[in-house]
């Protein structure tokens, strides 16, 4: 008889893996603003399109400093907001009655799949990364050829900011990584006088030759939801959700098709990113 998998061994399978965050293929998305949750998000009412928006708190004013107070009760401090298109991604694969039998094929699956939403989100926050939005890069040069000093200079032009936390490409990146300390390798928090530094290696999404971003934790807005499902839905497909590395909640669905009688799994979000203070972030290009 064929091996079974619910959801829950789907989850077990990610945190064992350590996928995805430990791969430093995608942003860490924690090191800057988010507002991640668990709870649902409800569909738009034609059932397709946007999931809705969320507002995301921007704080950008506090009230006036009193000096020799009579009244305590005065100042009004500025909370806005950034508003933040959600959209659902869902990442679908299945398995075969034949495949379910083997653990290893069904975690190549895991692997291949949530790889791949992760990517389509790490897609959405980099889309961001343009000169229109972020203004004239902090700076400009070939990554292969940057050093401390450059480091200098980012710092030197983010001075106001509350925290640094940079990712740029590989090469860049590389040009840091101390080779001769075994677990320096990753983000590495607090060097260089960066609150953190890590790499990604995909920024084809970017604008042109954006291969670095430097930003506090305000300088990008993001937001996650669940799907909503309906109790006739949850009645009828096993599901359950995975909290990755990064605070990403993810929710896991599986299904049995009747026709098929392959089991279906999917990998669901609903996430949105948008400019939440462009003059804390600042853009890094190769050239």
């Amino acid at each position: 008889m064929a091996n079974t998998f619910s959801a829950s061994t789907i989850k077990d399978i990610i945190l064992e893996q350590e996928i995805l965050v430990s791969q430093h293929k995608v942003i860490d998305l924690d090191k800057f603003a988010t507002n991640f949750s668990g709870d649902a998000i409800a569909q738009t009412g034609a059932g397709n399109g946007v999931r809705s928006t969320i507002q995301v708190d921007l704080a950008s004013g506090a009230s006036t400093t009193l000096t020799n107070p009579t009244n305590y009760e005065q100042g009004d401090s500025t909370l806005g907001s950034v508003a933040v298109s959600m959209n659902e991604y869902s990442q679908p694969f299945h398995i075969t009655p034949a495949e379910s039998g083997s653990g290893r094929k069904i975690e190549k699956l895991i692997m291949v799949n949530m790889h791949a939403l992760q990517d389509t989100i790490d897609s959405v926050v980099k889309g961001l990364f343009t000169t229109a939005k972020y203004g004239t890069a902090v700076l400009a040069k070939d990554p292969t050829t940057v050093t401390t000093a450059d480091i200098k200079t980012i710092i030197q032009n983010t001075g106001k900011y509350k925290a640094r936390n940079l990712v740029a490409d590989a090469s860049f990146w590389a040009q840091f990584a101390v080779t001769t300390d075994k677990d320096s390798l990753g983000t590495m928090d607090g060097a260089y006088g960066l609150d953190s530094f890590s790499y990604s290696t995909d920024w084809s999404g970017a604008g042109t030759n954006v291969n670095g971003f430097v930003g506090d934790t305000a300088a990008i807005a993001m937001a996650a939801r669940l799907p909503e499902n309906t109790s006739e839905v949850q009645a009828v497909m096993d599901m359950d959700t995975v909290e990755l590395p990064n605070g990403l909640v993810v929710q896991i669905c599986k299904w049995v098709s009747l026709a098929s009688r392959n089991t279906w799994h999917s990998f669901d979000v609903v996430f949105g990113a948008g400019v939440g203070d462009a003059t804390v972030g600042k853009l890094i290009q190769s050239a």
